[in-house]
């Protein structure tokens, strides 16, 4: 069959306006599964009353990356400054080797009422013994835009091979 005539081929996006004010609420999972002998970081959000309500659990190897921050009043009240805690230093031993994970907010706006301000995500650096294997590994670079977003770190641990997951931020959130 002969088609003639001008098409126009057009994708449609349908998001839903109201969805862009939902607020996420990050979380990061650390895994030493010694019995399939693997090292798991995972980065995930819950939304709304699901991630506000979220029970974090160290003996679960949940966190909450707002954890890893201080956010203080400047002196005028009207300001809220974000400043980094410690890192969270976590140990797995999978067979024979050490691994050390250190887990820090990446804050992407110091003045919480600033732009992305209210946004956070965290940073993974993880050593095998003395040898760095992922170093200063952002899970998200940026706080807008599409760049692409680290839903998990995965480390075998008899090779060290690390496999970093990384999905468009459109598919994250």
């Amino acid at each position: 069959m002969k088609r003639s005539g001008f098409y126009l081929g057009m994708t449609v996006l349908l998001v839903p306006l109201w969805g862009w004010a939902d607020t996420a609420y990050p979380i990061i999972t650390f895994d030493c599964d010694t019995e399939n002998n693997v090292l798991k970081i995972k980065n995930e959000v819950k939304w709304e009353d699901e991630g506000r309500n979220f029970k974090f659990s160290a003996a679960e190897g949940t966190y909450n990356p707002w954890d890893w921050v201080s956010i203080v009043k400047v002196s005028d009240g009207n300001a809220r400054l974000v400043s980094q805690k410690q890192p969270l230093i976590l140990t797995c031993k999978l067979g024979r080797e050490n691994y050390k994970v250190q887990l820090e907010a990446k804050i992407f706006n110091r003045n919480y009422d600033g732009n992305c301000g209210n946004k956070i995500s965290a940073i993974a650096t993880v050593h095998r013994g003395n040898i760095l294997l992922v170093d200063h590994q952002e899970f998200e670079s940026y706080c807008h835009g599409n760049a692409p977003v680290v839903r998990g770190i995965k480390i075998m641990g008899d090779t060290g091979e690390v496999k970093v997951v990384t999905v468009p931020k459109f598919q994250f959130y």
